[in-house]
């Protein structure tokens, strides 16, 4: 689940692998900091899920039948299965307070660096054109070595530029050319002129957008969030994020108890059927639907905030009180 869920994640990044000329395994490299969000949320729907089915099994082979007999309850299963979800939901808080901004901290800046070429390129071919400036390369000769380097300079209208460069290298954002020549065609006045060069040194960064690396609410550890910003509008989304970050772990709770409610203490039949695990499975999703739903609309409307945390606890208490409740249902 978690990986078909990266691959979707991860195919909204195609462009970037095919406009800036980058390697398959940076492009992996670069999305998998998306995988700990995308972890976070499949663990505790997989988990829920993966207990039903165990759940499931132990109901058509008479395991609960057995338990009953010799004076055991269908309880003394939660109480593993709550352990677990402690452990999951503990993790997620470790996520959600550190691994989560630490990850998206690195995929923007990675992203950054890609889009503005501030990382040298990988591979023969188009090495990158931006605002006018055009670099290609026909030989790549490793550690960041070009073979036969040509330049199109056309940021200037009214003069075209044009180097050619028997070798050159990337340093640092530096495009350094060796024994090569620049052409110059003034529209003007209808002339050229060209200069040979046993060594020519471009700074990319002055050529390339001079734009800045905007954070982002998801970037900032947990402590940031609360911190106000001129921004009245990313303060509100850095407010809903917090809310975000500290309610989602409680699903790692909701759900395995969902998966308990769902297939333990519901009525036997003696026919097989996984009914209950498809209405678990609806019930999951219409849940986190529904939570994720509040907690995007709350970055508007912080009035929701409180709805979430309403619909999160109404969700916990009802299910225990439904356990306790229930629990000395015969099977």
């Amino acid at each position: 689940m978690t990986f078909c869920a990266w691959i979707v994640q991860s195919s909204r990044y195609m462009e970037i692998l095919n406009s800036n000329n980058i390697s398959l395994s940076k492009f992996v490299e670069f999305t998998s900091y998306l995988s700990v969000d995308i972890v976070s949320i499949i663990i505790p729907i997989s988990f829920a899920v993966s207990a039903a089915f165990v759940y499931h099994r132990f109901r058509e082979s008479n395991q609960l039948v057995a338990l009953q007999s010799i004076g055991g309850s269908p309880v003394n299963l939660l109480t593993p299965l709550l352990l677990l979800a402690f452990l999951l939901m503990g993790f997620i808080y470790v996520c959600n307070m550190y691994i989560s901004p630490f990850a998206w901290a690195t995929f923007r800046s990675m992203e950054f660096n890609i889009k503005n070429n501030i990382d040298p390129p990988e591979n023969s071919g188009s090495l990158f054109s931006k605002n006018g400036f055009n670099v290609y390369a026909q030989q790549y000769r490793g550690n960041f070595s070009f073979g036969n380097i040509y330049i199109i300079d056309s940021r200037n209208e009214s003069k075209t530029c044009s180097y050619y460069a028997k070798s050159g290298t990337i340093r640092n954002s530096m495009l350094l050319l060796i024994d090569g020549e620049r052409i110059e065609m003034d529209k003007i006045e209808n002339k050229h002129s060209i200069v040979k060069f046993k060594s020519y040194q471009y700074n990319l960064k002055n050529i390339l957008t001079n734009s800045k690396k905007q954070s982002q609410a998801n970037e900032k550890f947990v402590d940031e969030l609360l911190q106000d910003t001129d921004d009245g509008d990313q303060n509100m989304e850095r407010k809903a994020l917090f809310h975000q970050k500290i309610l989602s772990p409680l699903l790692a709770i909701i759900f395995p108890l969902l998966s308990f409610l769902f297939v333990i203490l519901t009525a036997h039949r003696r026919k097989s059927s996984y009914s209950r695990i498809i209405a678990l499975v609806s019930a999951i999703i219409f849940i986190q639907g529904t939570f994720f739903w509040m907690a995007n609309a709350s970055a508007k409307n912080p009035t929701l905030i409180g709805f979430n945390y309403i619909f999160i606890w109404i969700l916990l208490v009802t299910l225990l009180m439904l356990v306790i409740f229930r629990r000395r249902n015969r099977i």
